[in-house]
């Protein structure tokens, strides 16, 4: 393992073939807590898998992060979340530039919900670099995958009560020996066979039709009473 405590040197000699990237935030933690845990847990986090990794490069962890949500409370910085997408690709690039193609991210505050479609976009736009996610199902334990995602019985299901006309036969079900993070890596042309990830022969238009009402109330009930409170807390929108 080299971090950037090596020198260009060392770090050269040392040819590492994977990178780690972790990411953290700034932010508060209650009275208890310092702004800089999330930073502080992702660069803790960081050592201990480039430890088992070996030959790798770790990298310090990124300080800030996506906390919008924090921002009313003193201590906190944020970055946009377009910011932060731009400060992994800058880094990733870096890296591949250095001949580095296999770099893992992870995340140790869950508002850094940009990292996904960032790694899923540089995989798809720099197809010569591998980026993951830190955490997944495990295939050789074959640990609990998600079932229907995508085209499966859900949205047959749907289709079938809605416009039962635009629905062609059935794609044969299919559930892929992995997590759906693969999307982020190869896509669905790589990871389904069809396009569809699930169980389309598993379609039941009538429970969707006994589902949808009470779903739809329920998100109404929330849309209304969510404005309500909102305007409690924060006064009404000027007309």
């Amino acid at each position: 393992m080299v971090t950037v405590y090596n020198t260009s040197r060392e770090i050269a000699d040392a040819d590492p073939d994977i990178a780690v990237l972790p990411v953290g935030s700034l932010e508060q933690h209650g009275n208890h807590l310092p702004v800089a845990t999330d930073w502080l847990r992702a660069d803790d986090m960081g050592r201990r898998i480039a430890e088992r990794l070996g030959n790798c490069y770790l990298l310090p962890a990124i300080t800030y992060g996506n906390s919008q949500e924090h921002m009313d409370m003193a201590g906190t910085i944020t970055l946009r979340p377009s910011t932060l997408a731009l400060v992994v690709e800058d880094i990733v690039l870096s890296l591949r530039h250095h001949g580095i193609r296999k770099i893992v991210i992870f995340t140790t505050h869950g508002g850094n919900w940009v990292l996904k479609p960032t790694i899923r976009d540089l995989n798809f736009r720099y197809p010569d670099i591998r980026i993951i996610h830190a955490d997944g199902p495990l295939l050789s334990e074959r640990e609990k995958m998600p079932k229907d995602i995508h085209s499966g019985a859900g949205e047959t299901s749907a289709m079938l009560a809605m416009r039962p006309d635009l629905v062609k036969g059935r794609s044969p079900d299919h559930s892929p020996p992995f997590g759906q993070e693969w999307n982020d890596y190869v896509g669905y042309g790589t990871s389904t066979e069809t396009g569809a990830w699930g169980e389309p022969s598993k379609a039941d238009p009538e429970a969707y039709e006994a589902n949808i009402e009470a779903a739809v109330e329920h998100r109404v009930a929330y849309i209304r009473e969510t404005f309500e409170r909102l305007d409690e807390l924060l006064g009404p929108l000027e007309e």
